[in-house]
């Protein structure tokens, strides 16, 4: 693979660690894991960042983070946590070998699910078509951590060699 190859995928990487983290910081850590785990004890705020509705008094009322989301999400975290974010978590011998295998593979997967779950947003944000003052920090940087990690998982998929 050519450089400038190379060199798109490790940007698109990086761009999917920040705006993974700005995600992480817009909804807050606690709030993560409820979207992951307990979808049904998201606060109201990140009920409306995933499209949800709420009550008058701000209590959920249409509950916004469906499965996709709650796997996405984890994408999210992992991706922050892994190699290519913190180094918390990195393929080692100590793993066992489907933590070994999602982390060598996340841009591909995260890829995946982005394309076959949030394609329309995906391609308006990669074509230059997003209106960014309609949408708060949490639709934003979840886009655009997909969107970057599209770009990064066709990077990854076409035999881009950077280190995770």
């Amino acid at each position: 693979m050519a450089s400038w190859q190379k060199q798109i995928g490790t940007v698109a990487i990086a761009i999917s660690v920040l705006a993974g983290a700005w995600m992480v910081l817009a909804v807050g850590l606690g709030e993560v894991y409820n979207v992951v785990i307990s979808p049904d004890q998201i606060s109201g705020e990140t009920n409306l960042g995933f499209g949800g509705t709420n009550n008058p008094n701000g209590t959920v009322l249409v509950n916004g983070v469906d499965f996709i989301d709650r796997i996405a999400v984890l994408t999210v975290a992992l991706t922050v946590l892994g190699s290519a974010g913190f180094g918390v978590i990195t393929v080692g011998g100590g793993n066992p070998p489907f933590l070994n295998t999602t982390i060598r593979y996340l841009p591909i997967i995260v890829g995946f699910v982005a394309l076959t779950s949030f394609s329309t947003e995906v391609s308006e944000l990669i074509q230059g078509n997003r209106t960014w003052s309609l949408y708060g920090d949490i639709q934003n940087s979840y886009m655009l951590y997909l969107a970057s990690s599209v770009v990064a998982g066709i990077s990854s998929f076409f035999g881009n060699s950077m280190k995770r």
